[in-house]
């Protein structure tokens, strides 16, 4: 059933096999020993000239970028100023919506409606003094306005 050589017990089927001879591919050989003769040097006996280093670039090098440290807290503070602005924006992306539903909305106080033309909400009106708003309103009559009062002319006419 098996038969007893050198690496152990062989199969059967693998025992034709074991009698061919292993031949090793030249690919895997090792290639021969360099031999260096004993007079050569890879270095000179000298070797203070290959240490020359211009000390006068240094600074200039040195120089142009910061200590990580502080490269490590400007990027941080960049890093937030973005965060922050992208707070912001969402934040007013969402009041935005929410005026477009709703204008006038603000959700810390009364909801306050506000003019078409984008101007300052209806109840919001400046306190000012009755004599400074008495000149205001003659010295520059409001064209709505005298139309309000001719119609209210002629309706007192006809009663």
């Amino acid at each position: 059933m098996s038969a007893p050589t050198q690496i152990g017990p062989i199969p059967q089927q693998y025992a034709a096999a074991a009698t061919v001879p292993l031949v090793k591919s030249p690919a895997l050989w090792l290639p021969p020993r360099v031999e260096m003769p004993n007079d050569i040097h890879p270095l000179p006996e000298d070797i203070t000239a290959y240490f020359v280093y211009p000390f006068t670039l240094e600074q200039h090098v040195v120089g142009l970028t910061p200590p990580p440290h502080v490269a490590i807290a400007e990027q941080r503070a960049r890093n937030a100023a973005v965060l922050h602005a992208r707070e912001v924006e969402e934040e007013q992306r969402e009041r935005d919506a929410l005026h477009k539903l709703a204008p006038g909305y603000n959700p810390s106080s009364l909801l306050m409606p506000t003019a078409r033309g984008g101007a300052a909400p209806v109840g919001a009106a400046q306190p000012a003094s009755s004599g400074a708003a008495a000149a205001a309103s003659t010295a520059a009559p409001d064209p709505m306005d005298e139309l309000v009062a001719q119609l209210e002319e002629l309706e007192n006419h006809k009663s």
